[in-house]
């Protein structure tokens, strides 16, 4: 098998170029990201510690937990917010990153009854 001066030059060529460093792939892009803060009022805790950024489209699932003598009452600024805890030890809800959110988590006193 014969293969002419011609071909070869243009097989090698075509080699060369697509094997080249000069070749651009796409950049990737760096997701978006939004910042989450959440605030605890008097009476309570929140697990985990969701303070920070993350990617969009990511749900954080925060735990709200009251202290003795406290029980949870809401949560403003979740996904969730009529979460229906009133019995619960403790409460949960979801955040969707979407946006910059800022989410309270409010206790009251427990009272008796």
């Amino acid at each position: 098998m014969k293969i002419n001066l011609r071909s070869a030059f243009i097989l090698s060529f075509l080699f060369i170029n697509s094997c080249s460093k000069n070749a651009t792939d796409p950049e990737e892009q760096a997701p978006t990201q939004y910042t989450l803060t959440v605030t605890t009022s008097e009476g309570g805790f929140v697990t985990p510690d969701a303070n920070g950024t993350y990617d969009a489209g990511a749900v954080i699932t925060i735990s709200a937990t009251p202290n003795e003598g406290y029980k949870f009452d809401r949560f403003s600024g979740s996904d969730n917010d009529d979460s229906r805890c009133g019995f619960a030890r403790y409460c949960r809800t979801a955040i969707k990153m979407n946006s910059n959110r800022d989410v309270q988590v409010f206790f009251k006193l427990s009272t008796s009854e």
